[in-house]
């Protein structure tokens, strides 16, 4: 029987076509959760989306969760995206893209 070893995710390009909203901060809780290691964000309110994610990842300062956060306000959204699979974190990982 051959072992199935699945590569987690660890990269996370969000694509910003409707601006940051407070409802958002569910989905950015769950992406700490999940132990994502890189968030990068492009398109409408991204350095928001950014600062948010920023302050969320520190609110329990005794249990702060690390992530690497970008935005990217005047590039492409393939730019975004290629710098996200370049970018060097401790493990191999695909890099997941979400629009919202």
């Amino acid at each position: 029987m051959q072992a199935y070893n699945a590569m987690k995710t660890l990269k996370f390009v969000l694509i910003s076509e409707s601006g940051y909203n407070k409802e958002h901060d569910k989905l950015l809780l769950n992406l700490l959760e999940q132990g994502y290691e890189l968030f990068c964000v492009v398109g409408k309110d991204c350095e928001v989306w950014e600062e948010i994610m920023d302050e969320l990842a520190v609110v329990d300062e005794f249990n702060p969760r690390y992530i690497t956060t970008t935005s990217h306000p005047d590039e492409s959204i393939e730019d975004v995206i290629e710098f996200a699979k370049r970018f060097s974190i401790n493990q191999e990982s695909d890099v997941d893209v979400v629009c919202i």
